[in-house]
């Protein structure tokens, strides 16, 4: 290596004085030394420079991939801003989202699962195929998301893993991502992606997936922000309520939205029986007191109207038949309360309750609440049902 170092001159030179005059040929010991000198240049010079070239290559080819990923990034989010500025509705926004999040993933299934109103659960999914969303299907049990239970993204490579939301038991193995929907802040829901086993999105991937379902969250609470509270109708004398009409645009506007919800009838106790003995006005104003307390003691969005006769009805938006039950039980110890201080002689009322999912149309959901009130008529009346 020293000789090599020293250049051919000397390398020459020192061959031809360690060879003497009975050593090979002149010629030959100078051709010899050219090739080794030319073997330790490469090795020295030419193949540290091939290394490097290809690096750099290597190198420029990477920068290149990750500028025309950002480019492509860039122009997705561009195409969702634009997508979701002209989403009138919720339903168009979520779309929109869905599609977004099945483009990024296109081997993916992508479903968006509502949870159960304040709780870290999800009772419904909602399927996204061939660019439409289908009508949203009860999940069994209402299990638990962690995405709704954390607020934060969950991915796990496996859905049989220790830690895997609970909405994946019991199908094929999977991966799955789950990406938490807001609606300012309250939890809407998730958006889950499931994939093949293994399949996690790198850490880029999942940047774009939670910007898209942030952004459609953001977009969903305009639209509830510049939606104001049904009207439709007149308003009846007696109670001062909004009438049927409005009963029915609210579970429309609900439905349209994919906002889950329980609707009750509610019905006056002994109302006929009042009206023969005490007279209309007496009756009126049982009825005018139940929908008072009714109205005072249920949550300021949540709709309550008049069907007719003794009856009224209540829409709780986002509330399970749990949660509605509990509302009308309150609803009961404030009446007692409230015909006590009026002086007046007690009334109590029966109600039915319905968890919009298990319903067909917006008749049905008033037919099998109206059932379930009239069932707890037939038991005795003052309590609150749950129809089956």
């Amino acid at each position: 290596m020293l000789l090599a170092a020293a250049g051919p001159g000397l390398l020459t030179a020192a061959v031809l004085g360690a060879t003497g005059s009975g050593g090979w040929p002149a010629a030959l010991l100078v051709c010899t030394a050219a090739a080794v000198t030319a073997v330790a240049v490469t090795t020295a010079v030419v193949r540290p420079g091939r290394t490097a070239l290809a690096t750099e290559r290597l190198d420029a080819a990477d920068a290149h991939a990750a500028l025309a990923a950002e480019r492509l990034d860039r122009e997705l989010r561009t195409r969702v801003d634009r997508a979701l500025d002209v989403a009138a509705t919720e339903p168009a926004a979520l779309r929109t989202g869905l599609r977004a999040v099945a483009e990024v993933v296109p081997h993916a299934e992508v479903r968006l699962l509502l949870a159960v109103p304040d709780e870290p659960r999800v009772g419904w999914s909602v399927t996204l195929a061939d660019g439409v969303l289908r009508p949203a299907e009860p999940l069994a049990d209402s299990p638990v998301c962690r995405a709704v239970a954390t607020g934060a993204p969950a991915a796990v490579a496996g859905s049989h893993a220790l830690d895997a939301c609970a909405h994946l038991a019991g199908g094929e193995e999977v991966a799955a991502t789950c990406l938490p929907l807001r609606n300012g802040e309250r939890l809407l829901g998730s958006v889950s992606v499931t994939t093949a086993p293994g399949e996690v999105p790198d850490d880029i991937t999942l940047d774009t997936l939670t910007w898209i379902v942030e952004r459609v969250g953001r977009r969903v609470h305009e639209l509830r922000l510049r939606r104001g509270p049904s009207t439709a109708g007149p308003e009846d004398p007696v109670t001062r309520l909004p009438g049927e009409p409005a009963l029915r645009q609210q579970l429309r506007e609900l439905v349209r939205t994919l906002t889950p919800f329980s609707a009750t009838v509610v019905a006056l106790d002994g109302a006929d029986a009042l009206r023969l003995a005490a007279g209309d006005e007496a009756a009126d104003r049982s009825l005018r007191l139940l929908a008072d307390t009714v109205g005072s003691t249920l949550r300021p969005d949540d709709l309550v109207c008049r069907l007719d006769g003794h009856r009224l009805a209540a829409v709780l938006a986002r509330c399970d038949a749990d949660q509605a039950t509990a509302a009308l039980e309150r609803c009961r110890e404030a009446l007692v309360l409230a015909t006590t201080e009026d002086g007046a002689e007690p009334i109590t009322f029966s109600a039915g309750v319905v968890e919009s999912h298990r319903a067909t149309s917006l008749d049905d959901i008033v037919r099998l609440a109206d059932a379930a009130c009239a069932a707890a008529h037939l038991q005795g009346g003052n309590r609150v049902l749950v129809a089956d």
